[in-house]
């Protein structure tokens, strides 16, 4: 690859997008205040909705491919790294975001605290959240140390987590030669299982949010990017048949809501519990493969022009779509139209209105915000 080659994956973009309409949709369904006696509905909600949350685990993934791909990338090319210009990079996409999510709910939302009800679908208050753990990349620990109270400051807790493996990440990729990257990877993802089984002993909160639990699927991702790197693996996905494509599809997503459920196995639960989200993460890899190398994929995400044009906005949408939740919400309480107990369709309308707000946001925000310090990434 030549120094000055930009690296792109056309298929990503689309796949972004996804990855976040399906924490959207979870989030809709858990923070909207919405509730129906539906069997339908409740058999929906628990075994697939509540699925989104594996958006965030498509997204580590994803970070994982590309970080490493484009470290790898860069140390052939060059034969180093250069760690101080890839943290400016980082610095210079994540934390102008960030930070104005962070001082819109420490600094704003909380003086809207006593008007809405102590009821109210999505609360505002920080009384027992921590700032400095979200000041200092940390947001993970404040949801294991203070539990779930604010989610509007709370889903930067995904953030806090890839910057904490940023920090370290170029670090392993400079200083450990090529032939051990492989090992390495796949070290750094048993000892996530390790530390899974060991330490979280089943505890959901620490599976779930803990930095060295969430490592196994950004391992995931530089395993799957080091095989990128070599042509017998790409050639391998670049000849699987159709059929086995999307045979794998069909058992993937038939598979993910089995997580749901690993409490039903009793005394093998702890044991389920640590291996269980290697099963999600090796099947967003295949995708992130399949995707970017596959010539016989059924469908490329590409193809759809609209949805991956939005690709590059979703860092916002994930950051911004709980204030946007929260605004309309709060828009409806002051115009004395009641939000608890809504109808079906007026909770359709709001989640289809907080979608398109949460879009048209991030791509304001992007145009007008994000790319003042987008520029100054290409000198780095």
């Amino acid at each position: 690859m030549n120094k000055t080659d930009k690296v792109f994956f056309p298929n990503l973009d689309g796949l972004r997008f996804f990855a976040f309409f399906a924490v959207f949709v979870n989030h809709a369904v858990v923070s909207l205040g919405f509730s129906s006696d539906s069997k339908t509905y409740i058999y929906i909600k628990e075994n697939l909705l509540k699925n989104g949350d594996l958006g965030v685990s498509f997204f580590f993934v994803l970070s994982g491919f590309l970080i490493t791909y484009l470290l790898l990338s860069e140390k052939e090319a060059t034969g180093r790294i250069n760690i101080k210009n890839f943290y400016i990079r980082r610095v210079l996409r994540i934390w102008p975001v960030y930070f104005l999510v962070v001082a819109i709910c420490l600094l704003v939302l909380p003086k809207l605290h006593n008007q809405i009800p102590g009821n109210f679908p999505i609360g505002v208050s920080t009384s027992l959240v921590n700032p400095w753990l979200y000041l200092g990349f940390a947001g993970n620990f404040d949801y294991l140390i203070n539990g779930i109270s604010n989610v509007l400051i709370g889903v930067l807790w995904s953030v806090s987590v890839e910057e904490q493996f940023y920090l370290f990440w170029p670090l392993i990729i400079a200083f450990v030669p090529k032939k051990y990257l492989l090992s390495t990877f796949i070290i750094v993802i048993c000892s996530s299982i390790a530390f899974r089984y060991f330490y979280a002993n089943g505890n959901g909160m620490i599976i779930k949010f803990h930095s060295l639990s969430s490592m196994s699927d950004l391992a995931m991702g530089a395993v799957i990017a080091y095989l990128s790197t070599l042509e017998k693996s790409i050639l391998r996905i670049k000849n699987i048949p159709k059929a086995v494509i999307i045979l794998i599809y069909i058992i993937g997503f038939a598979m993910l809501p089995m997580r749901l459920f690993t409490w039903k196995l009793g005394i093998h639960y702890v044991l389920a519990s640590s291996f269980m989200p290697i099963l999600p993460s090796l099947f967003f890899a295949f995708i992130i493969m399949e995707q970017n190398y596959a010539e016989y994929s059924f469908y490329k995400i590409s193809r759809w022009n609209f949805i991956s044009s939005l690709g590059k906005y979703t860092y916002g949408m994930y950051c911004y779509h709980m204030i946007v939740f929260f605004s309309i919400l709060f828009l409806l309480h002051l115009t004395g139209a009641s939000v608890f107990g809504m109808s079906t369709a007026a909770y359709l309308c709001i989640a289809v209105t907080s979608l398109f707000s949460t879009i048209l946001i991030s791509v304001l925000s992007y145009h007008y915000f994000e790319r003042i310090f987008l520029r100054l990434k290409n000198r780095f």
